[in-house]
C-alpha cells in the first residue's frame, strides 16, 4: 500500500514543480512557498511511508494523513480524464478463430467467427480508492481497465508510462456530455474492480473470521461460566424462595446480555467495502474487432470481441447480466445472452436455470404463483 501511495505522491509533487528525491525510507521534498503552504509542509520536508517510528522532523504519510487530503485538492484541479500517448506495437496478424477457441469457453453453445477488422479502440483506465471496513480498516488504490465498445476487460498492467507528457498531435477526446468518447460505463468498471479485489477481500475476510470466532468463543465461555455459578447457587440446599427468584432473574439477564453482545459482535465484524473513483485515463489502442456469432440450439446472436496490441490476446468480455468479466460463459435459450455462473444459476424454487439478463425472477408460471 505504501509503495503505491509513495509513487502517487512523488508523481503529483513533481508535476507541481517540487524537487523530489527518493531516500532509503521515503522522499526528500523541496517545494516553493505557495505549494508548501497549500500542503501544510515546510519548504524542505522529509516524507516517510512506512509504519516504523519516525522523528519529529519527518512527516508520516498514510491514507488517513492530512497531507493526502490536501493533495486531493491539487488532483481536483488536474481534471478527471487524461489522454495518454505512448509507443504501441502495431497489431500482429492473428488467427481469429484460434484466438476465440483458445480464450472463450462456452458451456452450452458454440461460437463462430464472422468478421475480423483492424480497429483503434478506446480503453479506459479507471483508478479507484478502496476501503475494507470492519473492526479494522484496510485500504489502497487499484486500477481497472475496460474497453467500453466491447464491454471487455483488457490486461494493461505496467502500461502506459503515465509520467510521459502527452503527444500534442494525439487526437483529442472530448469529456463533455453523457455521449462523449470518454463517458465511463461505471457498472462495467465496478464489476471489474470487484474481480480485481477478490484476493484482497478473501484475505481480509479470513483474518476477520478468525478474530470474530475467537471473540464469540470467549463471550460464550464467559457466559457459560456465569451460568454455572448461578445454577450452583440455585441448587444449593436451603436457599430461600427470594434468593432463588433473584438468581433466576440473574440467569435470564445473563443470556439476554449474551444475545445482545453477540449482536454487537456481529455488527462490529460486518464487512463493508467502499470504492471511490478518483480518476480516468483514456487510451486509444490499435487492435482488432472480432465479430462472433453465438449459437444456442436454433437461436443465434452476434457480439463483438476485442483484441489489442498491448494485451496480445482476446479481451475478457463482461456478462450480459451483471457485467462481471467472464472467460467461461453460458448462453440463454431465448436471446443467447453471454452469462456468468451467477446469472445463469438455478431457480431456488424449481431448480431450473434461467437468464438474469432476460428476467429478474424465474419466468416459470409455477414459480410466479408461489412468489
Amino acid at each position: 500500500m505504501s509503495t503505491s501511495l509513495e509513487s502517487f505522491t512523488r508523481t503529483l509533487l513533481t508535476r507541481h514543480g517540487a524537487v523530489v528525491e527518493a531516500t532509503g525510507n521515503g522522499l526528500d521534498v523541496i517545494t516553493d512557498p505557495a505549494l508548501a503552504h497549500a500542503l501544510g509542509l515546510s519548504e524542505y520536508a522529509r516524507l516517510v511511508f512506512t509504519t516504523r517510528e519516525h522523528t519529529i522532523s519527518e512527516t508520516h504519510v498514510d491514507y488517513d494523513a492530512p497531507l493526502v487530503e490536501r493533495m486531493g485538492a491539487l488532483v481536483g484541479g488536474l481534471g478527471r480524464v487524461g489522454v495518454v500517448s505512448c509507443d504501441v506495437p502495431p497489431p500482429r496478424p492473428i488467427d481469429a478463430a484460434a484466438e476465440v477457441e483458445r480464450r472463450i469457453t462456452l458451456l452450452n453453445g458454440v461460437a463462430r467467427v464472422r468478421e475480423v477488422e483492424p480497429a483503434v479502440a478506446l480503453r479506459l483506465g479507471v483508478f479507484m480508492e478502496y476501503e475494507l471496513l470492519a473492526d479494522v480498516r484496510e485500504g489502497g488504490l487499484l486500477c481497472t481497465w475496460i474497453t467500453p465498445d466491447t464491454r471487455s476487460v483488457p490486461r494493461m498492467a505496467g502500461w502506459p508510462d503515465l509520467g510521459r507528457a502527452p503527444d500534442l498531435d494525439a487526437p483529442v477526446l472530448s469529456a463533455d456530455g453523457p455521449d462523449s468518447a470518454v463517458s465511463v460505463p461505471w457498472t462495467i468498471a465496478l464489476a471489474s474492480a470487484r474481480v480485481s479485489l477478490t484476493a484482497t477481500v478473501d484475505g481480509f475476510l479470513e483474518s476477520l473470521t478468525r478474530r470474530r470466532d475467537r471473540d464469540a468463543r470467549r463471550l460464550r465461555e464467559y457466559s457459560i461460566e456465569i451460568d454455572r455459578a448461578i445454577r450452583a447457587k440455585l441448587l444449593r440446599p436451603g436457599a430461600s424462595d427470594p434468593v432463588r427468584r433473584r438468581e433466576r432473574d440473574r440467569l435470564e439477564a445473563t443470556w439476554q446480555s449474551y444475545r445482545s453482545r453477540l449482536a454487537d459482535l456481529a455488527d462490529r465484524y460486518r464487512l463493508r467495502v467502499r470504492l471511490v473513483p478518483i480518476g480516468v485515463v483514456a487510451c486509444l489502442v490499435p487492435g482488432y474487432r472480432i465479430r462472433v456469432r453465438l449459437m444456442r440450439r436454433t437461436t443465434t446472436s452476434e457480439v463483438v470481441f476485442a483484441w489489442n496490441a498491448i494485451d496480445g490476446r482476446l479481451e475478457t468480455r463482461g456478462c450480459d447480466g451483471c457485467d462481471t468479466p467472464t472467460p467461461q460463459a453460458w448462453l440463454c435459450d431465448d436471446r443467447v445472452h453471454y452469462l456468468c455462473d451467477a446469472c445463469f444459476a438455478a431457480c431456488a424454487q424449481c431448480g431450473k436455470p434461467f437468464c438474469r439478463a432476460c428476467h429478474r425472477a424465474c419466468p416459470r408460471k409455477t414459480c410466479a404463483i408461489r412468489t
